[in-house]
């Protein structure tokens, strides 16, 4: 197949754009030749773009599907004044409260929505105490149903005492021997965050994962109850060049300095990190550090490009932080699934967006963050291709109906309600 008559976009590392160009995508799901239109071949089926903007799909690297079905949710009472209590009224009540239909409802819908905002990889992170077992299963069906590109773990914590903490591990180490091999997801052994995990239970995750060899995927000093964490799971021996640090707002400039010694992968995700008032990650000195930091969204958006807006604003004395920390999500994703995902060269994975927007201004790779930020970010997305494969075509997710999982997760939301209220 080949993308004829694109602008494209290619996030290569001179930023190269072609005007009118063309992008062969091969059977085995990744890239060919990319050039000009009369460079690629016409033997192979081609599809015009009609000049639109081709891009590589964005990458969303530390979400929680589950909290889709949270839409419109009110708890009775005082609002929640502090992050804790935001947890323990809210989020834990929720999670509490999920059923395996909730759990794959919710993945689907949660899905949908970043398909529609050019979101081909999404790293997803997932706790449902009450349906512990097979719930990865039921995120995995529903990527697999979409379409999307994901690395899936669950939540170990001790919040909800020993057993069920037995039974996420076990949901960690059954996913990870179960998704080798699957072309679309990854996994990765999940933690809550260090001031709901033992030190006990930290070493028993270290020990399940001793022949797995997966990456922890952790909150990290998202709060100030979390101050200390990078210590703790420093001595715990969680934190290596596999692990996801998702937040680390909360931490010291030793703390930098041992994330950065240990190739620690740290996520920003600015909007949640408002949204639940804890302030913001130093992105510079991080960056400055040279720790990798990549951009998640934690479940508040399936939007990218805000989350993108956001950083910049949070971040405006020193605004290209967060540029970098956008694109280097493709460098994160790299790790975790051990293939070039996020740009538009040969030899990378066909996960491809289609954007409608015609510049009316010149673009090129010196002025093109003015034209993400104030153009294309606002531009409606017409396809998305995952691996070579269509995901969304002419604004409609291809794979699913959308009403009828709409229909079907509002039935499965107001019961939910209920039974958290």
């Amino acid at each position: 197949m080949i993308l004829t008559n694109a602008r494209i976009l290619t996030l290569d590392p001179r930023n190269t754009i072609l005007d009118n160009g063309s992008v062969e995508v091969r059977a085995d799901g990744t890239i060919g030749a990319v050039g000009p239109c009369k460079a690629a071949g016409t033997s192979q089926e081609g599809i015009d773009c009609h000049g639109r903007l081709l891009m590589p799909a964005l990458i969303n690297c530390h979400t929680h599907l589950y909290s889709t079905l949270a839409r419109g949710l009110r708890i009775p009472g005082p609002a929640p004044k502090t992050f804790p209590q935001i947890l323990q009224k809210v989020w834990w009540k929720f999670d509490r409260a999920l059923t395996r239909d909730d759990v794959y409802y919710s993945a689907l819908v949660g899905l949908i929505d970043s398909a529609k905002n050019g979101v081909g990889t999404v790293i997803d992170h997932h706790s449902s105490p009450k349906a512990c077992a097979g719930s990865l299963d039921a995120i995995a069906q529903a990527f697999h149903k979409v379409g999307l590109r994901g690395a899936l773990c669950y939540e170990t914590s001790d919040r909800n005492g020993p057993r069920q903490t037995q039974d996420a591990i076990r949901e960690n180490v059954r996913f990870l021997e179960r998704s080798r091999g699957d072309t679309l997801l990854a996994g990765a052994f999940g933690l809550h965050a260090a001031f709901t995990l033992s030190d006990r239970t930290l070493r028993s995750c270290m020990e399940a994962n001793q022949s797995l060899n997966a990456g922890f995927h952790i909150h990290v000093a998202e709060d100030s109850c979390d101050v200390g964490a990078v210590r703790r799971l420093r001595d715990a021996g969680i934190l290596d060049q596999r692990t996801l640090a998702a937040h680390c707002v909360h931490i010291s400039a030793a703390d930098r300095r041992t994330i950065a010694r240990l190739g620690v992968n740290v996520v920003h995700n600015p909007q949640s990190n408002c949204n639940n008032r804890v302030g913001t990650a130093n992105l510079f000195e991080l960056i400055r550090k040279d720790v990798l930091v990549g951009m998640g969204s934690d479940g508040y958006s399936p939007r990218m490009w805000d989350e993108l807006k956001t950083a910049l604003h949070l971040q405006a004395r020193k605004p290209a932080t967060a540029g970098t920390a956008f694109l280097n999500n493709r460098t994160i994703v790299k790790k975790v699934f051990g293939m070039e995902i996020g740009r538009i060269e040969t030899g990378a994975r066909a996960d491809l967006v289609l954007i409608d927007y015609v510049p009316p201004t010149p673009m090129n790779g010196d002025n093109l963050f003015g034209h993400i930020l104030f153009g294309i970010s606002n531009a409606p997305v017409d396809s998305l291709m995952v691996n070579g494969a269509w995901v969304m075509k002419d604004k409609h997710c291809f794979n699913v109906d959308e009403q009828r999982i709409a229909d079907r997760a509002r039935v499965l939301a107001a019961k939910l309600f209920e039974r958290i209220l």
